[in-house]
């Protein structure tokens, strides 16, 4: 049975870009003639005031630039001649609302868009089967290309479908870069890095960075400040994408130059890829040095210090994750590099997504600031399986899980309940809790210390003149029946001191429950000057008088013992 093979057949989008060429010839002559403002529209045509032409002016689509690589199958000079177009013509509107396939980047010129204002809006953008294959995490060409020598602001970018047929990243500043603009991807798919900053020359900051659900990419967002330029800074982005999933290497990578981000959404599933490995030492190691375990190597993607261990987040080419695959790497083996020959580093822990008894702990953010002042990362995320890193007590971080309580980090203090115990936590020390507080005690983990400052129960000073007969009441103490375990009395450590040297008293009262007894039991009176002044207990009133001075200060501090 034979046959002959069918040619490609061309798609219904690359049909239309055909359809706009054969038609714009036509569109030409026409917009020639006497009228044409009436009759046609021609994108490069110029119309007066009050003609079709001059409403349909306001924005234009990418459909008016398509041209002949568009009708062979990429439209990324059809994109970035509409973008420029509409940059040179005023006009701050370019819609695209066809699958739009590219073979290279899409370049948004600093220099032609500056701060004009542009709102970009693209259906679908798709990288072809010709792409340029990436070869690690970090070489991979973006599908767009934003800045040159002139930064972009006030970008409004809005792209319902990015896919990057599984070698591209999708947006990649360049240059000066660009800020002060709002990134829309809807649904973000196997890209390298969906969104990636760190080979900018000048402050890239205050990007808003928005999506629906971005999954099967190889690390969705990678924040850091560049290698050279002034100030190469990706500070204060503020990132809202609804759900964040199932990315190999996680689904946030923040560096240091990425300070001051702002995280929302929701994460899960992420960093299967990673094995997590406790060692005895970061001397040698690295972001990017490449080691090798007993069964495989790989490259170090964060190394970092958490609680005084010692951390590296490795990258395998497969997934290790619980129960799919094993990690290259075994607790008590030694960690080598192939090109630092110096590297032996002692596996203590190794750790992989959804190790846990549940089955739920992925990676999902890493927060990697090692050797950095600080983070200072602001993230209340509705659900996330995990976030590791360095530093993490300099950040702001409320977030939901299903397998700890210890997902809030307010600047290191962490705060969990179990509904009768609230405990606080010093993260950057440790997960075990240093105070556990319920309604009938306040427990530290070690002794109250107060250094050099006073220990104040119930405080209160009064100054008192002289006098050799009137007494004042300092203090009153109280009989309460919650402040007892069963029926013993109620006792008191008092201390009163004054303004005058070796003028002080202590003093041990008893309070009783019985109502015949009127007045509380001073079981011990110690003056250290006993004539300075005198004291007395009327009902419960503690009361003095001195003869001593004009004017004597009393200070008293009460404790119940």
């Amino acid at each position: 049975m034979g046959g002959r093979a069918n040619a490609a057949q061309p798609t219904q989008h690359t049909q239309a870009a055909q359809a706009q060429l054969n038609t714009a010839a036509s569109l030409k002559e026409l917009t020639t003639q006497t009228g044409a403002g009436l009759t046609g529209y021609g994108v490069r045509q110029p119309y007066s005031k009050g003609t079709v032409g001059a409403k349909l002016y306001n924005f234009i689509t990418i459909e008016d630039f398509a041209d002949e690589n568009s009708a062979a199958g990429d439209w990324s000079t059809a994109i970035r001649a509409a973008v420029e177009f509409a940059a040179n013509a005023g006009i701050h509107d370019v819609y695209g609302t066809g699958n739009y396939e590219i073979s290279k980047p899409v370049v948004l010129s600093g220099a032609v868009l500056g701060n004009k204002g542009l709102n970009l809006s693209l259906s679908h953008l798709v990288a072809s089967k010709n792409w340029p294959r990436n070869t690690t995490l970090w070489d991979a060409t973006p599908m767009i290309i934003i800045g040159d020598q002139v930064q972009v602001s006030g970008l409004n970018l809005r792209i319902n479908m990015l896919n990057g047929g599984g070698r591209a990243d999708g947006i990649r500043a360049n240059g000066a870069g660009f800020a002060l603009s709002h990134l829309h991807i809807g649904d973000a798919r196997e890209c390298i890095r969906v969104v990636a900053n760190g080979e900018q020359t000048w402050p890239n900051a205050s990007v808003q960075l928005t999506g629906d659900f971005w999954t099967d990419n190889w690390l969705a967002i990678y924040l850091s400040r560049g290698t050279k330029g002034t100030a190469p800074i990706s500070e204060a982005w503020k990132i809202d994408v609804k759900f964040i999933a199932a990315n190999r290497y996680g689904g946030i990578l923040l560096r240091g130059g990425s300070q001051y981000a702002q995280i929302a959404g929701d994460h899960d599933y992420n960093g299967r890829y990673l094995s997590m490995l406790r060692v005895d030492s970061l001397e040698g190691l690295t972001r990017g040095t490449k080691v090798k375990g007993s069964r495989g190597s790989g490259e170090i993607l964060t190394a970092f210090q958490d609680k005084h261990q010692f951390w590296v987040a490795i990258m395998e080419p497969r997934d290790v994750s619980a129960p799919e695959g094993k990690s290259s790497y075994s607790a008590g083996e030694t960690l080598t590099s192939s090109t630092k020959s110096s590297i032996k580093r002692k596996i203590l822990e190794v750790h992989r997504a959804a190790d846990n008894e549940s089955g739920t702990n992925f990676i999902d953010i890493l927060h990697d600031f090692e050797g950095e002042p600080f983070a200072r990362i602001q993230a209340t995320i509705g659900y996330c399986s995990g976030i590791y890193g360095s530093l993490m007590f300099t950040s702001f971080i409320t977030a939901q899980n299903s397998f700890s309580a210890l997902t809030d980090n307010i600047r290191g203090l962490g705060v969990s309940s179990s509904g009768t115990i609230l405990a606080l936590y010093n993260r950057a020390e440790s997960d075990t809790a240093f105070a556990n507080i319920t309604a009938d005690y306040v427990n530290f983990q070690k002794k109250l210390y107060m250094g050099a400052h006073l220990y104040e129960g119930i405080g209160t000073a009064q100054v008192i003149g002289r006098s050799s007969s009137e007494f004042t009441t300092l203090f009153s103490l109280n009989e309460f029946p919650e402040d007892r375990y069963l029926q013993e009395l109620n006792l008191y450590k008092v201390y009163i001191k004054t303004n005058v040297l070796g003028v002080a008293g202590e003093f041990l009262v008893n309070l009783t429950s019985d109502p015949s007894v009127k007045e509380p039991m001073v079981a011990q009176a110690v003056l250290w000057n006993q004539s300075a002044f005198a004291w007395r207990v009327s009902g419960y009133d503690f009361q003095v008088r001195q003869d001593s001075v004009d004017q004597l200060q009393f200070v008293a501090n009460i404790l119940r013992v």
